[in-house]
């Protein structure tokens, strides 16, 4: 079977790299079979035939035209990528615990999991998502727009579109503000990239062809462009959009899993700047290999010949292509490879050498596939810490049949590294069944002494403010770091010399899950961390003593010990003053209990616990987080060792207190900072359990929503407030009002989003706003991100309103704090936002919460 220029075969591009300023991607768990075999081959033969490239430009992971973004890359085989401004830093987590810059870790592998599956690339600016905003004015008040606009234009002038997609209008129209500022930066970075005088250091100038914005759930009238996304590809036996949601659904963070629906799909685009109709997005564009002539404005006789010959020879390769023989095309392919490779060096032209260098990639990554290349670069650990050595085995894998040669294997790494070739050694993991490759070689790589840490490049230094802090050798706009150690691998093919690099890998067998891989990384020594971040410490007229353990844990293969200790505030004191540690192994860690006292009438503020290890000559003052979920690879962020104690007026009544978790929040950790017990209700508990032994319920956020067993026994719920119980509910989406699990009627929806919004206090003698502590204007001072979300309105003369809130221009609203009377006891629906305040220390939240739980049953 042979499959021509009119058969589509669409499959993702793999890929691989000719040279250090392509792009790697090692991270995805996804292996989808769009990539491989006969699929993937065709696919990569219909790339190397355009040139067509597109980017979409949003502001959030989520944001984007999913189901486009598929039908670009897999139906117009065009090379396409999602600009997000945001990495979703500011978002909720569905999966975790996790906010903040950990949560935008999460989000940003989880948009590098959907591109594995609709074929498209990622990129990013430092803008930090700071959370739900209602205008563009608080986002450009909040983003740097030059530094911002410089990011887009060196994004687009990497990756060189012809057409520009903006998810956004860049007005009201959006919602969102941050949805508003992507519109309108959108525009503007379009012609930034063309114009050499802006952006200066953000490469060469690039022309930009086309630009569309999405015709928005909220625009009138018809687009003028409809793109049928729900295609059906009878190779791949879905529609692009079936591929796509199969993508949406990798937003698991977001809860954005969704039906993989067939049938037509459209997407509406409104083309700017251009009159008359269109039918697709590359309308009037010459998107053949010819076409870079006029894509680069080179025209000259030579690069026209070079690129003619090149669009014959892979013309050719797509026509002969029969996926019973694919190896029929390797001396093609190779020959494409060799005219883009050295066309590229012929020219000076930045725009013309990176559509040849991404020629170069295409015909490697079909050549690898026709020829039956495959390649494993594994280490015998997925992590070594400075000074140690790991052992990587490079197994090379093609058929004999084939004129395949390995000319050389190389390990690259950062200078101050020793590699050493060493004999080859079976690993125990392959003790039963050892691989058999066509050619394999080992190296025995020693870190350097100093080697840093691997970690997301965009958190190797504070933020500044709303806006992460890049450094100029940063792998900037990208989704991650570039691998520090990659194995160099030259092989003659077809009678070609290629050349290319990958990534070193760990390999191992999950007894569940199958085969699993990881990027090879570099940890410290020893992470020092303590068992609290925060403590909040009532301020008292005698001393405080408080408890906090440090642990030690070692990442180092050799054993460790010396000792730890604690650095405290000015008049504050520790019992004992330092504590000595062993570690005997790798993964083992040693935990000290200190006891801090602190002054008697301490001055009110926030103040820092600091941590350290001295283990033979070093210091150790860095606490290492994982983060690790099955559906994204394995990532590490770093920390000072330290804490801060925030002393406060606080005055807490003992009650007992069950907690249902929800979504995951940090709120029974915060009850329990105030000197209260709380205990976890689970399922079994809240069906039939003995609730009448809890003075107060506590409701996590958004838990009717992820916990059925919660709406089931709602009535228990409410039975145990009518019998004397106080009940907290936190915030929870708008399906709690509509299906009337509130105790009396009311609707949900309108939001804060202004931290700084005005509160007024509208019963001040109410015993939530005044027992045991006085709730003044001062508790809403220094609150981070929001006021609260989804407010209760349109309420029933039953609940009464304690606090009002509203962001400019907007109605009053006083359904952010409401109490009701029910029998004996007290109803409290709180959706100001408790769960970013309280592990953020505001003490006001800590106060206001205070008062929640502080009724007896029966008050």
């Amino acid at each position: 079977m042979k499959i021509g220029l009119s058969y589509t075969v669409k499959v993702l591009l793999l890929l691989l790299c000719v040279s250090a300023s392509l792009r790697f991607d090692v991270s995805a768990q996804i292996k989808p079979v769009y990539d491989q075999g006969a699929l993937g081959l065709g696919r990569l033969l219909k790339r190397v035939n355009t040139s067509a490239t597109v980017m979409m430009i949003g502001a959030h992971p989520d944001d984007e035209d999913t189901a486009l973004l598929a039908y670009l890359a897999r139906g117009e085989n065009a090379r396409t990528a999602y600009l997000s401004l945001t990495r979703g830093d500011g978002g909720q987590n569905i999966i975790g615990p996790e906010l903040g810059e950990a949560l935008g870790v999460i989000r940003t592998e989880e948009l590098l999991q959907a591109r594995k599956l609709d074929g498209a690339e990622q990129f990013f600016t430092r803008a930090y998502d700071y959370g739900f905003s209602k205008t563009l004015a608080e986002a450009r008040e909040k983003w740097d727009e030059k530094v911002i606009l410089c990011d887009a234009v060196r994004a687009i002038r990497y990756f060189r579109p012809l057409v520009v997609v903006s998810q956004f209008s860049g007005t009201a129209a959006d919602g969102h503000g941050q949805h508003q500022f992507a519109g309108y930066i959108a525009p503007l970075a379009v012609k930034a990239a063309a114009d050499s005088s802006q952006c200066t250091a953000e490469g060469p100038a690039w022309q930009v062809r086309k630009f569309y914005v999405r015709h928005g759930f909220r625009a009138t009238g018809e687009p003028r462009m409809r793109v049928n996304t729900g295609v059906y590809d009878p190779l791949l036996g879905r529609s692009y959009f079936e591929i796509a949601m199969e993508a949406r659904s990798q937003h698991r963070s977001q809860e954005q899993g969704v039906l993989e629906l067939k049938g037509e799909a459209f997407s509406g685009l409104n083309p700017q700047g251009i009159s008359g109709a269109e039918r697709n997005l590359f309308d009037s564009l010459n998107v053949g290999v010819k076409g870079i002539a006029a894509h680069t404005n080179q025209n000259s006789p030579q690069f026209t010949q070079l690129l003619e010959k090149i669009q014959t020879i892979s013309a050719r390769a797509l026509s002969e292509y029969d996926i019973n023989a694919p190896e029929k095309l390797v001396r093609t392919l190779a020959e494409g490879y060799k005219l883009s490779y050295d066309a590229e060096w012929s020219m000076r032209d930045p725009g013309a050498k990176a559509f040849l260098k991404q020629k170069q990639s295409e015909f490697l990554a079909a050549l690898k596939l026709a020829a039956g290349i495959q390649t494993d670069i594994l280490s015998d650990r997925e992590t070594a810490a400075p000074g140690e050595t790991v052992n990587i085995a490079a197994r090379i894998f093609y058929p004999q049949t084939l004129a395949v040669q390995v000319n050389s294997v190389n390990i690259k790494t950062p200078t101050g590294w020793a590699v050493e070739t060493v004999e080859p050694t079976v690993a125990a993991s392959q003790q039963g069944r050892r691989e058999n490759p066509a050619h394999g070689a080992q190296f025995a790589v020693k870190l350097s002494a100093d080697a840093e840490p691997d970690q997301p490049y965009w958190l190797k230094v504070p933020r500044q403010g709303d806006m992460f802090a890049w450094n100029a050798g940063d792998d900037r706009t990208f989704p991650l770091q570039t691998p520090r150690v990659q194995a160099e691998i030259k092989m003659s093919v077809g009678g070609q010399e290629i050349t290319f690099l990958q990534p070193v890998e760990f390999r191992f067998a999950d007894d569940i899950r199958g085969e699993l891989r990881r990027p090879f990384s570099i940890v410290p020594a020893v992470s020092v961390a303590l068992d609290q971040e925060l403590m909040m410490i009532a301020r008292e007229a005698a001393p405080v003593r408080r408890q906090i353990s440090a642990s030690v844990t070692s990442y180092s293969e050799r054993p460790l010990s010396g000792t730890i200790s604690l650095e405290l505030p000015q008049g504050w004191s520790v019992t004992p003053r330092d504590a000595a540690v062993n570690l005997e192994r790798k993964g083992e860690s040693d935990s000290v209990s200190f006891t801090v006292t602190i002054p008697a009438n301490a001055a009110t503020g926030s103040y820092a616990i600091n941590a350290s290890a001295k283990l033979g000559d070093a210091v150790y003052s860095r606490s290492m987080r994982t983060i690790a979920y099955q559906h994204i690879q394995t990532h590490r962020t770093y920390a000072p060792s330290s804490a801060k104690a925030n002393v406060l007026d606080l005055k807490v009544r003992q009650a007992k207190i069950g907690y249902i978790m929800g979504s995951g929040d940090r709120v029974p950790e915060a009850i329990r900072q105030m000197g209260l017990n709380v205990e976890m209700i689970d399922a079994k508990i809240l069906a039939s359990g003995d609730l009448s032994g809890f003075d107060v319920i506590v409701v996590g956020i958004r838990a009717y929503q992820v916990r059925p067993d919660l709406a089931a026994n709602n009535k228990r719920l409410l039975d145990f407030v009518n019998s004397g119980g106080n009940l907290v509910v936190q915030y929870q989406l708008a399906g709690y009002a509509q299906q009337n699990l509130t105790p009396f009627l009311t609707q949900q929806g309108p939001r804060v989003a202004d931290e700084n919004a005005k509160i007024t206090i509208l019963a001040p003698e109410n015993p939530v706003l005044s027992t045991p502590n006085k709730i003044t204007d001062k508790d809403f001072e220094g609150w981070v991100q929001e006021r609260n979300l989804y407010n209760f309105t349109n309420m029933d003369a039953k609940y009464t309103g304690l606090l009002e809130a509203h962001d400019p221009s907007e109605p009053e609203n006083s359904g952010g704090l409401v109490v009701a009377e029910i029998g004996k006891g007290k109803y409290i629906y709180c959706s100001y936002s408790l769960f970013r305040q309280l592990p953020a220390g505001v003490p006001g939240a800590y106060r206001l919460l205070a008062n929640m739980l502080s009724f007896p049953r029966g008050r």
